[in-house]
């Protein structure tokens, strides 16, 4: 019998930049961006799923396959993606990264075939976890993060990014996105934002309407509104009970806030998804 011994007590800490996980998303046909071209204060990571299509990156047009991975580094320009054969669907990663990925400077970085092998096993476990929402699935995902990140640094050393105070403000705009996913059935208010980012209220409103393309307050009106669209089509839940269950002061204003949004009330909305779909369930 032979035996290998390993030693894998790390000598020194692990110089890594780190990155934490703002959110994570999974998209079916086309990306619909607030606007035409757009950036993020964070990094963003697709995973191409299925099908192929195509981004329009800093100027350039990228073409993307079945099981490309595109990193969008913070403030790079970009449109949605566009696809062009079906189904088509994608892995959207948020990242709070101390780092750059590509080098000092660089916009976005694609990875294709074998450079994509090392981090094919830790996506699809994203998705799995993503999907069935087992227990535990939220530190689950934190540790994939960091397993990306290690991988990609294999790939394409990652370098340090520079983050001035004006950076820093920006970061912590995209901790009050990921805190209003999180929280938007509670009631939140825009000084309950403000203190939970350490910000002024003007300014957060500033920082937030310059990144995202709205303000905070309407972002969760969004937020609750596509989160009711789900609600109406899939259950019998009554209209009153959606509007108390996702935050909304009243029923009238949920009926304003949804006919400003979609043209059309709750109740014909739902009328509507009824009759392009099977009977709901409870």
């Amino acid at each position: 019998m032979i035996t290998h011994h390993f030693d894998i007590e790390p000598k020194q800490p692990c110089q890594l930049p780190s990155a934490q996980l703002l959110h994570a998303s999974i998209h079916h046909g086309a990306l619909s961006p607030r606007c035409d071209v757009h950036s993020h204060i964070f990094t963003e990571l697709l995973y191409v799923l299925q099908g192929s299509g195509w981004i329009e990156v800093d100027g350039q047009r990228v073409e993307l396959q079945t099981g490309d991975v595109l990193v969008l580094n913070p403030q790079c320009p970009h449109h949605g993606i566009q696809p062009e054969r079906e189904p088509f669907s994608t892995l959207s990663l948020d990242l709070c990264c101390s780092c750059c990925v590509g080098g000092q400077g660089a916009g976005w970085l694609q990875l294709t075939g074998r450079e994509t092998a090392l981090l094919e096993p830790y996506l699809r476990l994203f998705l799995q976890e993503l999907q069935s929402r087992r227990d535990y699935f939220e530190p689950a995902c934190h540790q994939l993060t960091a397993l990306l990140m290690l991988q990609i640094n294999r790939i394409c050393p990652l370098t340090q990014n520079n983050t001035s105070s004006s950076r820093k403000s920006a970061m912590e705009c995209a901790r009050v996105r990921q805190y209003i996913d999180e929280h938007y059935a509670k009631s939140i208010t825009l000084d309950q934002l403000a203190r939970y980012a350490g910000l002024n209220k003007y300014y957060l409103v500033h920082v937030f309407n310059r990144e995202m393309g709205c303000s905070p307050i309407s972002y969760l009106i969004e937020r609750r509104i596509s989160e009711s669209k789900r609600l109406l089509a899939a259950t019998r839940i009554p209209v009153q009970q959606i509007s108390r269950q996702l935050g909304f002061s009243s029923p009238s204003y949920f009926s304003q806030s949804f006919r400003r949004a979609t043209g059309v009330s709750p109740a014909e909305f739902r009328r509507q998804a009824l009759s392009m779909s099977t009977q709901p369930t409870e």
